[in-house]
């Protein structure tokens, strides 16, 4: 099983108050784009009486107005059925929770300091936030994001890779003890503009990585049974310095792969790139085979044809050290968390099996703590895992909130505590395990029978998404999330969330 293909409300937030316990816790020849313009539209929270939102075709020109107005939502107003706020009638609302008559579901603005919807002709599986060159630690407004996502069209020759240019994203938080400056205040008057490049896919692209090494490279996993590897270097530089050299030189034969890997016994969506070692990489499909990639000059990849062997079910996700580049970990539809040696293919060095007879169908490793894992399961749990106790088959903490299969996690890259955690209930919940429970709220909360099980650790809750099927923390703005569902794509910064610094 696996829940990530996408079935052919607006959005909302509840943010609760943390409380922490104390805890440790160069580019090479370009892809070329295509000249077809993906025909993408920010939803405008706070609408303007002047002007319309802009938005660039690929060549850096502005497209008509047809097709490209927005759904105004103003601040407080209450925007029915398909918008989400975290309160029904006074009670706390959650996914799958009956509505009676009369009740209706409101969006509360404050909970975000960010919140920006994109709406795409195709809905995306995947999409991966692109490293760039604007600075590390942002956290002023307007902001700017580059991604990368792959389309799951109608047609298999209609998907694309698009990359997309997201700026003058505002702060969209309007209330009285806002502390944004004056130059924040005048850019939030300003639309955002989203600008795209899109490059030739074989097939809906299942899920993409990007190199952490040299984000341009990215690899994805096509439902045809092929693994590529793209270098968008072109498209990437035509949206960053559309006059550059490097956006110049695309040429027809650069639209194709860097490299495809046939060797899979079917489709899979399992694969990563090791932050440890330049350009080392690993692929694994629904047959239960792995097959780890190296690479060798000349920008190509040596696949050895025979598999890892263990799984006796399709592999789900795959994730390497961060630090140790020889050691990758896997999880599947046979209920198993595997820790592989990729110098040995004959057998996982340590094998857990969680026991309940679900598939875990997605894992994450924590680049702060290197002896911490997250995974997501079909029965909506998520387990933290302890490398160093990993042998005892114990989790160290074990939650169970979403009510539906957990479709991504991801740690924070900049609080090595916190947890992104999407289900296919409609949910994105973030989570510190550094947060205990707090006798002030416990005691505000006394005689709210809905409020009584909701664990410390839970402190945002995002909705109004339709079939979430991946997440991603921004590394280099704190707090900033990105999440692509069947109807689109959001990004957005909770109010709580905070901008402290990694930690160690």
């Amino acid at each position: 099983h696996n829940p990530r293909a996408m079935s052919s409300n607006k959005p909302s937030g509840k943010a609760k108050g943390k409380r922490r316990a104390d805890v440790e816790a160069e580019p090479p020849p370009p892809a070329a784009p295509t000249d077809e313009a993906e025909e993408l539209e920010f939803e405008d929270e706070y609408p303007d009486d002047i002007e319309e939102e802009q938005f660039l075709n690929e060549d850096g020109e502005e497209m008509g107005e047809e097709g490209d107005e927005v759904e105004p939502l103003p601040p407080g107003e209450a925007i029915g059925s398909d918008g989400v706020r975290a309160e029904v009638a006074g009670s706390l609302f959650r996914a799958g929770d009956a509505m009676g008559a009369g009740e209706k579901l409101d969006y509360d603005s404050s909970a975000y300091d960010m919140l920006h919807r994109l709406h795409v002709e195709w809905p995306s599986l995947t999409f991966a936030f692109v490293r760039d060159d604007l600075g590390e630690h942002r956290t002023k407004y307007p902001m700017t994001a580059y991604t990368v996502c792959g389309t799951q069209a109608e047609r298999s020759s209609q998907n694309q890779l698009v990359c997309q240019k997201l700026s003058k994203l505002a702060r969209t938080r309007h209330d009285e003890d806002s502390e944004s400056d004056d130059d924040e205040d005048d850019e939030a008057d300003e639309d955002p503009i989203v600008e795209s490049q899109t490059v030739p896919h074989e097939g809906t692209v299942n899920r993409l990585r990007l190199m952490p090494q040299r984000a341009e490279i990215c690899a994805t996993w096509s439902d045809t049974g092929k693994v590529h590897i793209y270098n968008l270097s072109a498209p990437l530089a035509k949206l960053h310095s559309p006059g550059s050299a490097a956006a110049r030189a695309a040429s027809e034969e650069s639209r194709k792969p860097l490299f495809t890997f046939s060797g899979h016994a079917d489709e899979g969506f399992a694969l990563d790139f090791s932050p440890a070692k330049t350009g080392l990489f690993a692929s694994a499909d629904c047959a239960s085979r792995m097959h780890v990639w190296n690479p060798i000059e000349g920008g190509s990849w040596v696949v050895d044809p025979e598999p890892y062997e263990g799984h006796t079910g399709s592999i789900e996700d795959i994730a390497w050290s961060p630090v140790e580049q020889n050691v990758l970990m896997s999880c599947g539809c046979d209920s198993t968390v595997r820790v592989w040696d990729a110098r040995r293919k004959s057998g996982s060095a340590l094998t857990v099996d969680e026991g309940h007879g679900q598939d875990i169908n997605v894992l994450s490793w924590n680049k702060l703590v290197n002896y911490l894992v997250v995974t997501g399961c079909d029965d909506g749990s998520f387990r933290v895992w302890d490398l160093r106790s990993f042998k005892t088959g114990e989790p160290v903490a074990n939650f169970r909130w979403h009510r539906s299969a957990i479709t991504s996690v991801e740690w924070s890259p900049h609080e090595s505590s916190s947890i992104g955690v999407a289900g296919a209930d409609n949910q994105l919940t973030l989570w510190d395990l550094a947060l205990e429970s707090d006798p002030e709220a416990e005691a505000a909360h006394a005689g709210r029978d809905d409020l009584q099980d909701i664990p410390p650790q839970l402190y945002f809750v995002h909705q109004g998404q339709t079939d979430i099927k991946e997440l991603h923390w921004h590394a280099q703005m704190p707090g900033v999330m990105g999440s692509t569902a069947g109807d689109g794509f959001h990004i957005f910064k909770p109010a709580n969330a905070g901008d402290g610094a990694a930690q160690d």
